[in-house]
């Protein structure tokens, strides 16, 4: 982004370090997770796809719970991306059920999901290239334009860029100064909860470090964050609890550290994991 000389005062760009990892042992069967607190948001035995007949995910169990950094890994083809636009209403679910608090919520159109607290951030085509990023902002609320001063302030404090360059234009962003735009006009709705859809992907590894860090910074805030993500070694690094998919089921689920270190989770052949 070029700044444009309006800073407000006192603020600045800091960064939040890389999460720690959790102690290493061997991963565990996703159902023996135990609990650590009241669950946000869940699939139950979800069962969806893009085609007729064509199931992408074959019954897939995933929790996040209050102030959660949780993270989705897995081969290619194992349905992450799938699962996330399933929980969001974007792809039809053919069976099971997605929980928030306690209550259904599958099938629930986008804009409303959006008005009870679940955010959502896609992988590609994030911001408005036309607009400025303050205007991108806007959009974010348009249906609710009384509430944009005091989320607009709140949002800036959070990242006092989208502040300090807010005149600039989404086409003339990289994609990694995108997905914090991206990010940025997500949290003006107030969201409980944030699906992110693989926030890293085509990235250089510096512009990776800088979306990484908006993540962490938004759960630090108190949002609870449910990611997808190609970089399973960063992903488990950042994460509090994850996942790995496999043939669109929940296969093994732990701490990083714990999924890191387990020759099957390995052996999956999960990339940037596998080379660490």
């Amino acid at each position: 982004m070029t700044n444009d000389g309006d800073a407000r005062p006192g603020e600045s760009n800091g960064g939040v370090g890389d999460g720690g990892v959790g102690d290493g042992s061997a991963a565990v069967p996703a159902a023996h997770q135990g609990p650590r607190g009241e669950i946000l948001l869940e699939s139950r035995d979800l069962v969806a796809g893009y085609l007729p007949e064509v199931n992408i995910l074959n019954g897939c169990n995933v929790h996040v719970r209050d102030g959660e950094l949780v993270g989705i890994i897995g081969p290619n083809g194992a349905g992450k991306s799938t699962l996330i636009k399933a929980m969001f209403g974007i792809v039809p679910v053919r069976d099971g059920q997605v929980m928030l608090r306690g209550t259904e919520i599958t099938g629930v159109p986008t804009y409303k999901l959006v008005g009870r607290g679940v955010g959502y951030v896609p992988q590609n085509n994030n911001v408005f290239p036309s607009l400025t990023i303050e205007e991108n902002l806007q959009m974010g609320l348009y249906l609710r334009p009384g509430e944009y001063q005091e989320r607009y302030q709140e949002v800036t404090e959070l990242f006092p860029v989208l502040h300090e360059r807010r005149r600039q234009r989404g086409g003339s962003l990289s994609g990694g100064e995108r997905q914090v735009v991206a990010m940025g006009r997500a949290l003006m709705t107030d969201p409980q909860v944030l699906l992110l859809d693989e926030p890293s992907a085509g990235l250089s590894p510096m512009m990776q470090d800088t979306v990484f860090e908006a993540v962490q910074r938004i759960n630090a805030a108190g949002v609870s964050v449910l990611m997808v993500e190609q970089n399973a070694h960063r992903c488990l690094q950042l994460s509090d609890r994850a996942y790995v998919l496999d043939q669109g089921k929940d296969a093994y689920t732990g701490t990083g550290r714990e999924l890191m270190d387990d020759p099957k989770v390995i052996e999956l052949d999960l990339g940037t994991l596998a080379r660490a």
